[in-house]
């Protein structure tokens, strides 16, 4: 149902033709209900939405790369109330990632912490770079966004509605569960969960419950304890709500700095 409905949604967005030209690029304003970034067909829709903020930059970046290749200010007419929206046509979304810069009053008594020299992370970002290897500190160029098409084909899975009563919970930690299994080709990750499915068949196991999969940080409290190095290792310091943990991804398509 949710691949019908992008299908539908994308297709009827061939229509839509640029408007403006900014950095290069040609633009028009966006579809201000879609939160984060939605691939439309050769564009992107970028929405981000901030209280408070005097205006908003897109950066654009290669792979990896530390300096943006562009950066298109949203033109004032392209936001409502506080939400800032924009199409950028021409973009193949498995070649950027993207951040933003936004600018407005700066009163930490009041809250306000706007810096137009920070770079910010889209907190609707399906997918984010900069920390992929567990235990490694987070990129100097910090993290980034990846555009994610919401397209995934379920097939023949089907939700198998196990009434409540007959559920068999087992909580485990993603990396923890298998990180020292020697039966799984990639332990730690969420693909060595899905080489032990069988044995959770097998012990009467009918359904999971993962601590937190969000991307996070787990070096951000960081000690030593009795000469052991210390880790944030349960995630409960989340970076992205929307965002796998790269840590616990097994391919290297997005599990990269």
């Amino acid at each position: 149902e949710d691949v019908q409905k992008y299908l539908l949604w994308t297709d009827e967005m061939r229509h839509m033709i640029p408007l403006d030209c900014i950095a290069g690029f040609d633009v028009r304003p966006g579809f201000y209900i879609y939160e984060g970034a939605t691939p439309i067909p050769n564009g992107v829709n970028f929405t981000v939405h901030s209280h408070g903020a005097t205006s908003c930059e897109l950066l654009l970046y290669h792979r990896m790369a530390e300096q943006p290749y562009a950066v298109l200010p949203f033109p004032e007419n392209y936001k409502i109330g506080d939400v800032y929206s924009m199409i950028v046509f021409g973009l193949n979304v498995e070649e950027f990632e993207y951040a933003y810069r936004l600018d407005g009053p700066y009163d930490p008594g009041k809250g306000l912490l706007f810096d137009r020299n920070h770079i910010l992370l889209d907190p609707y970002a399906k997918a984010v770079t900069g920390q992929s290897t567990w235990g490694k500190k987070v990129s100097d160029k910090g993290y980034r966004a990846r555009v994610v098409r919401n397209n995934f084909d379920w097939g023949a899975a089907a939700n198998p509605k196990i009434p409540m009563e007959d559920l068999i919970i087992y909580e485990l930690h993603v990396r923890g569960f298998t990180k020292m299994a020697a039966d799984v080709t990639a332990p730690g990750t969420f693909l060595g969960i899905r080489e032990k499915i069988p044995y959770l068949k097998e012990l009467g196991i009918n359904a999971i419950e993962m601590m937190p999969i969000f991307e996070f940080d787990e070096l951000s409290d960081r000690r030593s304890v009795n000469g052991k190095e210390v880790l944030n290792y349960w995630g409960y310091n989340t970076v992205s709500f929307f965002a796998p943990n790269t840590s616990y991804a097994s391919a290297v398509e997005y599990n990269r700095e």
